[in-house]
């Protein structure tokens, strides 16, 4: 129905659901009748949990920072035995 053929990003919320399923919730569709009265119609639409999404991504990018970190420093030190290996 968008008339301006907007592009957005986001998740499929049932694709989410099988890698983390904490981050959907399933929100009961309404119905709205000629006088403004809503009433459930029986159905749900899932819903991401984008600040929970957030969070994780955070959570997940400081973990493999730490980890590159540590990479790196391994990296360095493995490099100065072979420089000193070469040496003798």
């Amino acid at each position: 129905a968008d008339s301006n053929k907007t592009k957005l990003l986001g998740l499929v919320a049932q694709e989410a659901e099988t890698v983390c399923p904490s981050l959907v919730q399933n929100i009961k569709d309404l119905e709205e009748d000629e006088n403004g009265n809503k009433t459930e119609t029986g159905t749900v639409t899932k819903e991401l949990k984008y600040s929970v999404l957030y969070m994780k991504a955070i959570k997940a990018l400081q973990e493999a920072m730490t980890r590159i970190e540590k990479l790196e420093q391994d990296n360095i030190a493995l490099r100065a035995r072979i420089t000193n290996l070469e040496g003798n």
